[in-house]
């Protein structure tokens, strides 16, 4: 079990830290609350795709998860802020960070399996 979430963190640092530096270097005057929530948002959502099963493919579970939790944060930033231009890159953005979420997922449950 300790396993289990030794990789669900693995999966969850991964896009945090990506979305972390992309987000700093993008905008290096972000407060600190700002890269917080990005990095918390980021981590729960890696960690809990690799602790959900939805028996789909790992890629596929990944972007759909992914999308999921992502829609409040869609809403807030594009409908609420009457950003509509915001709403498609916010997605694509989403769609790429769960299948890379997806991968390490595919990966370190392949690599769990091999050790049982």
């Amino acid at each position: 079990m300790n396993r289990r979430f030794l990789y669900a963190s693995i999966v969850g640092l991964v896009p945090a830290i990506l979305e972390l530096g992309l987000v700093y270097g993008i905008e290096p005057t972000s407060s600190f609350w700002l890269l917080f929530q990005v990095s918390l948002f980021w981590f729960t959502c890696g960690f809990t795709n690799y602790l959900v099963n939805l028996k789909l493919n790992s890629v596929l579970s990944g972007i759909v998860l992914t999308l999921f939790l992502s829609s409040p944060w869609f809403i807030a930033e594009s409908v609420l802020q009457n950003k509509p231009e915001h709403f498609l890159p916010l997605v694509v953005a989403s769609i790429i960070m769960g299948s890379i979420i997806g991968l390490l997922c595919k990966w370190l449950k392949k690599k769990e399996q091999s050790n049982l």
